[in-house]
């Protein structure tokens, strides 16, 4: 960002596998999610031709923020999966399901993670994105549970003219 708070493209030089160096134009920017009290800081890359915009750029660190955090509340049993099933697909949503059973089973046993997990929101601190092609983003998604650090990856795919999460990792 410049001094006047406007995104700038940032070429960054990556070695490719034959050795020589190119610039992969990079968005940096600011976006503020309703939870937070600080902005979230985002750094979105592509690996095609084209341009994105301050917005879009924008939009893809927003949705993915609210993806991420909708995610750990699904598994953490504080929403219902069905709540994510416009912007999941059913492959994905399944295994979120699975993850909130088998965690959900884990902190029976282990109360004081359960403290630390399950009541405090969770908050984006960081995006790092990066478009592979006109039709996937992968994204990942820092995320602060109290004063415990989470990391959400996810990729999303162009299918018509949504985007559609397909995977969801968190840990």
């Amino acid at each position: 960002m410049n001094m006047n708070g406007q995104m700038e493209l940032m070429p960054r030089l990556v070695t490719m596998t034959n050795g020589t160096t190119s610039s992969l134009p990079s968005y940096d920017g600011y976006v503020h999610a309703e939870l937070s009290n600080q902005p979230i800081s985002y750094h979105i890359s592509r690996c095609y031709p084209g341009t994105l915009s301050e917005a879009e750029c924008q939009r893809f660190a927003l949705a993915s923020c609210r993806i991420a955090c909708m995610s750990m509340d699904v598994i953490r049993g504080r929403i219902p999966p069905r709540k994510l099933q416009r912007v999941l697909n059913a492959s994905c949503l399944r295994r979120l399901e699975t993850m909130a059973y088998l965690l959900e089973n884990h902190l029976r046993t282990h109360q004081e993670l359960k403290a630390r997990l399950s009541y405090l929101p969770a908050m984006p601190t960081l995006v790092y994105g990066t478009l592979v092609s006109l039709d996937t983003t992968e994204i990942v998604v820092n995320l602060m549970v109290g004063k415990d650090s989470y990391w959400v990856n996810l990729v999303l795919k162009r299918v018509g003219s949504r985007w559609i999460c397909t995977t969801a990792d968190l840990g």
